[in-house]
């Protein structure tokens, strides 16, 4: 299936507030500057689970998330995946493609419905060379990146499963959770072997380690989502030993 694109849109299709919160790329441009970037892009939309594109795969472009979340992976000759990142709204990906004009370096694909800004390298070169300032915030965003994937990569190579796992779940406390008279329900929900993806375990593994926090009192299920009960017992899991 193609993405639905949508060339044309109208300035109240986008909420430019929320755009500014969680992009790098409009929060420091003002009203004028920020539609005259929205005025370069397009729009695409996608369903839940279908490609954006794959590694190896050539590249020009920059994706906006404006709805929805995306996962960015990578997968083994044997067809075994591990999760980099999970991006959601204002987050850009694609971006190194678009600055080195070298082919996707990770695969990108839709969790859920979602809608992009896509912004093509010829359109949207020109606009940063001459706001230089939104360009180092592009690269710093990048170097971002990429101390997280090598934080990822240290953890998968020194850390036990119940460390990796609690530090995952921490992160996706901090970005999804939401407190309830339960305790912290984490939004974002996340099958096991997509967990297992991002700990780079098998599912079955990742089904051990939750249950005996269940049966600890630390985590419990709700819903198809998970619900941190005791956090001061998972950061303690997470601390290095």
């Amino acid at each position: 299936m193609q993405p639905n694109m949508i060339p044309h849109f109208e300035p109240g299709q986008i909420d430019l507030t929320a755009l500014r919160q969680g992009s790098v790329l409009f929060a420091t441009l003002s009203d004028e500057e920020a539609w005259e970037l929205i005025g370069l892009a397009r729009q695409e939309s996608v369903p839940a689970r279908q490609s954006i594109f794959q590694v190896g795969q050539k590249g020009d472009s920059l994706h906006i998330v404006l709805e929805g979340r995306v996962k960015v992976s990578l997968s083994s000759e044997e067809g075994k995946e591990a999760i980099l990142s999970i991006l959601s709204a204002g987050e850009v990906f694609g971006e190194m493609s678009l600055f080195d004009g070298e082919p996707r370096s990770a695969a990108v694909t839709a969790m859920e419905p979602c809608r992009f800004l896509v912004l093509r390298r010829q359109a949207l070169l020109p606009f940063l060379e001459k706001r230089p300032q939104v360009m180092l915030e592009l690269i710093a965003e990048m170097s971002r990146r990429l101390r997280a994937t090598n934080t990822l990569v240290g953890n998968l190579s020194f850390l036990d499963l119940s460390t990796r796992l609690a530090r995952i779940l921490l992160n996706l406390v901090q970005q999804y959770g939401k407190l309830t008279d339960q305790g912290i329900v984490i939004g974002l929900k996340l099958s096991q072997e997509e967990l297992g993806h991002l700990v780079g375990v098998s599912r079955e593994s990742v089904n051990r380690q939750l249950r005996l926090w269940v049966e600890a009192g630390v985590i419990a299920h709700d819903h198809g989502s998970l619900v941190v009960c005791d956090s001061d017992a998972l950061f303690r899991e997470a601390l290095a030993p």
